[in-house]
């Protein structure tokens, strides 16, 4: 690793291992490998970067109007409306991307279309190879400032009903909407262009000779960011991205009901709903997608289509790009299948805003207010958490409707805080004197017991010969950190048996196949001492994890990992004890 100046880095790699660290020099392995190269000074890999600072504002203002309408003595209403309205986001001195043109022809694409057409492949006609547009910049070319267009229809109207049903019985419901932000709030700026890596490339030819040596990483220099200043053609040959020019916030419709009943020894009783449908969630939308009749549909590893999508071609950028993903002479076939009309970059992306989700929750909760010295709070949620936010093969597919990642079916809190009944006016000591009351009087326990289901697993591209999917999930009885799910239900797991250009189907989550979740018990103790008449005391004794009771990370879900359905570590603090003071006036 070399810092050769502020705002600059750089990193090699020696065949598949990072210089940093010790090498394995045993015949044969790849970290022996890594050494052969660095001693032959033939660096696999690298870069140096070179990045700008920034400095970006966006501004809020919101307006709202409320009102509580009594309609008769047991309905009352809760009436809403609130208006907000935010700037699209700048940056300072319009060091960053705005947007993308779709219109204009690229500068290179006359002369790589010129050498596509003498060696095309059979599936891209020479009419069809493009590389239209490129890159926009805030305030070049007659671009505004604003990063975006601003989004102005941010209403959200709230509407609540309360309706007594007897002295001690009460019947709530409301529905509200709700937009998130789009400003510096959500995103940073888009520095492409003001920030670059310089990628070391030490071969043109696949290996067979090297242009780029230890000596000499970087043959062509280390490349200045350009800024603005290239135009259309800023990035070209590498991966780039932008921003939406007409956004939409995301919102939410969100709604619930609920009936609340106080029962004897002030103990109150809430049972309620809670739906939530998300719209116009942010997902990423690719504009070289590979078409899907390129993806192969065999039930088993199809490696003539991997061989077909892999194959090397002629790389119509060669010599145009230097120093770029397309210096090379050749590409691989998936490339220019899937290169659309913006063949001169090796990715292009936005965000647009098609995702949805869906949330359903029965809440249950139990308080026992705070009588004879002591009170409990307990609430329960069963819920579920569906989302559509990305696609399991590419743009060109339907978004993937799935069990959320944020999604735990179950929540339970207990929490509580007794009043030790010694000291004055207590049923123990209840007349003490001074030196007494400083000792057994003002004693507090409290108590948090937290328990959460884990988290839905999430799963790469595999195959599955199983009969039923719900045969992966182990009774906790027989769930241990060496072995969470099944691992013989069904799954493929040898390494040359993998799926690779293929079309998905197997899910990126499975509801019933989960991770562990929290099973916490938080202590605590406190003294309070009346140091004089407008002062206490304050200390407190806590006791986090008390029990020390172990909550794990997610075990391994990559089928051809020798850690396979294993545990590795923990998630959450072992037992801590902290102490504290505190003065009250």
């Amino acid at each position: 690793h070399w810092e050769p100046g502020a705002g600059t880095t750089a990193a090699f790699d020696f065949g598949n291992t990072w210089t940093r660290g010790p090498f394995n020099t045993s015949p044969g392995s790849p970290k022996g490998q890594g050494m052969a190269t660095l001693l032959l000074g033939l660096p696999t890999g690298g870069r140096v970067d070179r990045n700008a600072s920034y400095a970006e504002q966006s501004t809020e203002y919101s307006f709202y109007f409320h009102d509580d309408w009594r309609v008769t003595p047991k309905l009352t209403l809760n009436l809403g409306l609130r208006y907000e309205i935010e700037s699209p986001m700048t940056e300072r001195f319009n060091r960053t991307v705005r947007g993308y043109d779709f219109d204009t022809p690229n500068p290179l694409e006359a002369r790589a279309k010129a050498n596509y057409a003498a060696s095309p492949i059979p599936e891209l006609p020479v009419s069809d190879f493009r590389f239209v547009g490129g890159l926009t910049f805030p305030g070049v070319g007659g671009q505004p400032r604003d990063l975006w267009n601003r989004d102005t229809n941010n209403f959200m109207p709230r509407a609540g009903v309360a309706y007594q049903l007897g002295a001690k019985t009460v019947l709530r419901g409301g529905w509200g909407m709700f937009f998130g932000p789009l400003g510096a709030r959500r995103v940073d700026v888009n520095q492409t262009g003001f920030s670059q890596a310089t990628p070391l490339i030490p071969s043109l030819d696949n290996g067979m000779t090297f242009v780029a040596t230890l000596a000499n990483p970087f043959p062509d220099g280390i490349q200045t960011p350009p800024g603005a200043r290239d135009g259309l053609l800023t990035f070209a040959g590498r991966g780039i991205s932008f921003f939406n020019e007409n956004p939409r916030a995301p919102y939410h419709h969100r709604w619930q009901f609920s009936i609340q009943r106080e029962l004897p020894s002030r103990v109150l009783v809430e049972v309620g709903y809670v739906g939530n449908a998300g719209a116009a969630m942010e997902t990423t939308e690719d504009f070289r997608p590979l078409p899907l009749k390129y993806l192969s549909r065999s039930p088993v590893r199809d490696q003539a289509n991997i061989d077909y999508l892999g194959a090397q071609v002629s790389n119509p950028f060669f010599g145009l790009l230097p120093g770029t993903g397309l210096a090379g002479r050749t590409v691989s076939r998936s490339y220019l299948l899937s290169s659309g009309n913006y063949s001169g970059f090796t990715g292009l992306t936005t965000m647009d805003n098609s995702g949805y989700s869906r949330y359903h929750a029965l809440n249950a909760r139990t308080e026992k207010r705070f009588s004879a010295g002591w009170t409990m709070n307990l609430a329960y949620t069963w819920s579920k958490n569906m989302e559509a936010l990305s696609r399991l093969n590419g743009q060109l597919d339907n978004l993937e409707y799935v069990i959320s990642d944020q999604d735990r079916a179950h929540r339970i809190v207990v929490s509580g805080i007794w009043e030790l009944p010694f000291g004055r006016g207590k049923r123990w000591l209840g007349s003490a004197g001074r030196a007494a009351e400083a000792v057994a009087g003002g004693w507090q326990l409290q108590g948090i017991f937290t328990g959460q289901g884990g988290q839905a697993l999430g799963w790469g591209n595999l195959f599955f010969r199983g009969a039923d999917v719900h045969d992966i999930t182990l009774p906790v009885s027989q769930r241990s950190p060496d072995r969470w799910f099944s691992i013989d239900a069904g799954f493929v797991r040898t390494a040359a048996d993998q799926p690779g250009a293929n079309f998905r189907l197997w899910p990126s989550r499975l509801s019933d196949v989960r991770g562990d979740g929290i099973d916490a018990w938080d202590l605590s103790v406190l003294k309070n001492t009346k140091i004089k008449e407008r002062f206490t005391g304050q200390f407190r004794a806590e006791f986090l994890n008390a029990l020390n009771h172990p909550n794990f990370f997610n075990p391994n879900t990559s089928v051809t990992s020798s850690a396979f359905g294993r545990v590795t570590g923990q998630k959450a603090f072992p037992r801590r004890i902290q102490f504290g003071f505190k003065l009250l006036f």
